[in-house]
């Protein structure tokens, strides 16, 4: 109230100021109590008019006639207005105040001559005025929300309940009129807990009786509940600001970039969205204003309007358009998934019981968020998620469980847990594409001391596979979730295993060289002799590649791509480039065979990691700090001497449309970080390529001393899959470091 007395009264005062908010947050209160304890300041008189009950200019005109002021009768109603503001007989400040103002238009004309002894005071949940004439009201501390309850409940009912007050007080996003209807609602209910009053209110929501003005309580300065309350700004809201408002409910109680709004209206353009969310929802105070474009909704607000969204949906299913949203944006853009899910904003519970949902229904949310990945994510979706050999779903089979929980160190029960289970089927019987599992399935994930084991046939032996069991955790965006964790954990073992299909290349012959010799028993891994492609075919002919681990059929498959390669180009042996063969070979490694064989590794690596990208992940390269630096050309040095060789290295960005390569020179030095190119790298990424903040950074590899295992065994492989892992950790959440593989990398 001193703030905004001292708008209105102080040095640098204002003659006219406007109370906004949202709808419940005290405006009018403010107003009255401000009017009640300044009467001294304003002698002259306080005035008290509302727009929403009559014309304002017949207002003014029935005040001044009872203050006994005669115009001319040849005046029109609002000369007649004027005429008495100009001869108002009380001397002194006056307050005029203009109570729940919707349209300024409507009372522009009839407002008092602001030169003169008058201040006018506006009530409104609109941004109106300039930001120097606006007292914002924001919603009350927990302190001054207990404060208020306790004005209405007696302080020892409050201190008996306290942890239940203050989570009345966060239920109702502490907005004063949330609390003085909860308040009044249980002094009349004395018998009532709070403890129970919570209940209902997350039972009930907006419902509950208590958020609804009673005809009783004729005391109360508001004279709506909530939901009414919300309800007028709601009805000044175009279609589109309101579908708008029906997005943002979905989210949780979280702070909202506003472009990842953006991707969600595709259609729009941005500047039109931004109008109608600056001109109509924080214009109207249904949504607050963050830090760094970031939108939030207060907790009543966004339970109107989800009470709205529901009326909306034909069959009152808030998780259907939530998912049919989420399916859309999956498909053009699945980076702005991976920031919902990072930053948490689906996060809050659907139901507080998952065993009234049936299995089916949470299996096809499940089903529906794979097809989206599918579509968006092209081949990768083959690497990830177990389908069908044409590329389709299977049948899902799907039960809900909920299990006692015991203390893995005590063996005591310590509580229930929901589970969910499930498992695909590829057999040719004609069944749905979403089947309840019968109670028999939890045989297969019983405990050691029971047997599983012939269920576990009869299933394998009808075409179901790839069972799993997790936790199940019921918030919105569970299915969404629950498929990035199997995206996550098959992209983890294909890096860790370097198993990654690739067309014909230096990444895909490093695998082929490996299967061929293991398969013509050449186990000598230092072997750089060209080998027959004949004898490798005809020993290709007499395996069958599923009886090899999967890293060695990876080995398999780039070999019989490898072979159809050299066979095109008229090759009668496999064999690696001459650079490979010349530098392992060689009894001495002169400094032009170590320049040549280290550029075509990391030539080779650039290729290979650019054709992975570029054909499994590049829906994700705006998320990929390392992909994002390309088209890029690799600057390097080595140094060698008797004891030690040494190779440093860091990336310069090229014109877009540039072909990526690598660029090495001998050298006597190394590469430091005042090096000027190097210092010229750092600020063209830093203007070119923002999103690589983490390049340029200069890279060294060392090996002491020299010998044929410079770079590795299996380098470009070694390359690539580091820069991938690298790339790909942040955004699924993978292992810290790339595991080693070992020696051979493949087995």
């Amino acid at each position: 109230m001193s703030i905004l007395h001292q708008l209105l009264q102080g040095t640098h005062s204002v003659k006219i100021c406007a109370i906004t908010g949202m709808g419940g947050i005290g405006k009018t209160e403010l107003a009255i109590q401000y009017a009640q304890n300044h009467q001294e300041t304003y002698p002259g008189g306080i005035c008290w008019f509302n727009p929403q009950y009559q014309d304002i200019p017949n207002q003014i005109i029935d005040l001044a006639r009872q203050v006994g002021l005669n115009p001319p009768n040849n005046l029109n109603d609002l000369q007649k207005v004027r005429w008495y503001w100009q001869h108002w007989q009380h001397k002194g400040n006056v307050l005029v105040i203009f109570d729940d103002v919707k349209d300024y238009k409507q009372i522009q004309q009839c407002l008092p001559p602001l030169a003169s002894q008058f201040r006018v005071l506006l009530t409104t949940r609109k941004k109106l005025l300039t930001p120097s004439e606006r007292l914002e009201l924001n919603v009350l501390t927990l302190d001054t929300a207990l404060a208020l309850l306790e004005t209405l409940i007696y302080k020892e009912r409050i201190r008996a309940e306290l942890k239940y007050a203050q989570a009345l007080c966060k239920k109702l996003g502490y907005l004063p009129l949330g609390l003085e209807l909860i308040g009044r609602y249980l002094t009349r209910k004395k018998s009532l807990s709070l403890a129970e009053m919570l209940r209902l209110l997350h039972e009930k929501g907006l419902e509950q009786k208590a958020l609804k003005k009673p005809n009783s309580e004729s005391d109360m300065t508001a004279h709506l509940g909530v939901a009414s309350a919300f309800d007028l700004s709601w009805q000044e809201l175009t279609s589109e600001a309101q579908e708008l408002a029906y997005f943002l409910s979905i989210f949780d109680l979280v702070a909202i970039p506003f472009h990842i709004i953006e991707q969600f209206f595709k259609e729009k353009d941005s500047e039109e969205l931004e109008d109608i969310r600056d001109d109509e929802l924080l214009y109207l105070h249904l949504i607050q204003e963050e830090q760094d474009n970031k939108y939030k909704l207060h907790e009543l607000i966004r339970e109107f309007l989800h009470d709205k969204l529901v009326e909306l949906e034909k069959d009152n299913d808030i998780q259907k358009y939530i998912s049919v949203k989420l399916i859309k944006v999956t498909v053009s853009n699945p980076c702005c998934i991976l920031d919902i899910l990072k930053l948490k904003l689906l996060d809050w519970k659907f139901t507080d019981s998952i065993l009234l949902i049936p299995a089916v229904d949470l299996g096809w949310q499940l089903r529906n968020a794979i097809q989206a990945w599918i579509e968006s994510i092209g081949q990768l979706a083959n690497l990830v998620f177990h389908l069908r050999k044409d590329g389709t779903i299977p049948t899902l089979g799907i039960r809900i469980v909920n299990l006692l929980i015991t203390d893995y160190r005590t063996k005591e029960p310590c509580g229930y847990m929901d589970y969910i289970q499930t498992g695909w089927y590829f057999g040719n019987c004609d069944v749905d594409d979403v089947v309840e599992f019968t109670p028999e399935i939890e045989e297969l994930f019983a405990d050691k001391n029971r047997d599983g084991t012939q269920i576990a046939e009869k299933l394998f032996a009808d075409g179901w596979n790839h069972f799993q069991r997790s936790p199940f955790n019921p918030q919105t965006s569970w299915a969404w979730r629950w498929t990035l964790n199997l995206i996550s954990t098959s992209i983890s073992e294909l890096l860790k295993q370097r198993k990654i299909p690739v067309n014909p290349g230096l990444l895909s012959l490093e695998a082929a060289w490996y299967a061929a010799l293991h398969l013509t028993s050449r186990r000598n891994y230092s072997y750089y002799i060209p080998i027959s492609i004949n004898e490798i075919e005809g020993l290709l002919t007499q395996i069958r590649t599923s009886q090899f681990s999967p890293m060695i059929q990876h080995c398999i498959n780039q070999l019989r791509i490898e072979i159809d390669f050299f066979k095109e180009k008229g090759e009668t042996h496999l064999s690696l480039p001459s650079s490979y063969q010349n530098f392992k070979n060689s009894q001495y490694i002169s400094s032009e065979l170590l320049l040549k064989y280290t550029e075509e590794v990391f030539q080779g690596a650039i290729k290979g990691y650019l054709q992975i990208v570029n054909r499994y992940f590049s829906k994700f390269v705006p998320s990929l700090q390392f992909a994002s630096l390309f088209p890029a050309r690799l600057v390097g040095v080595v140094v060698s001497s008797p004891s030690t060789v040494s190779a440093t290295w860091f990336w310069e960005p090229l014109p877009i449309g540039s072909e990526s390569y690598a660029e090495f020179k001998i050298s006597d030095n190394f590469v430091f970080q005042d090096d000027a190119r190097f210092k010229l790298a750092v600020n063209q990424i830093r203007s070119l390529r923002p999103n690589s903040f983490k390049y340029p950074l200069l890279k060294n590899q060392s090996e002491s001393p020299l010998s044929h295992s410079w770079l590795g065994s299996n380098p470009v492989t070694e390359l690539v899959y580091q820069w991938l892992w690298e790339d790909l950790k942040n955004i699924f959440s993978l292992e810290r470091e790339l595991s080693r593989a070992g020696f051979p990398y493949w087995r």
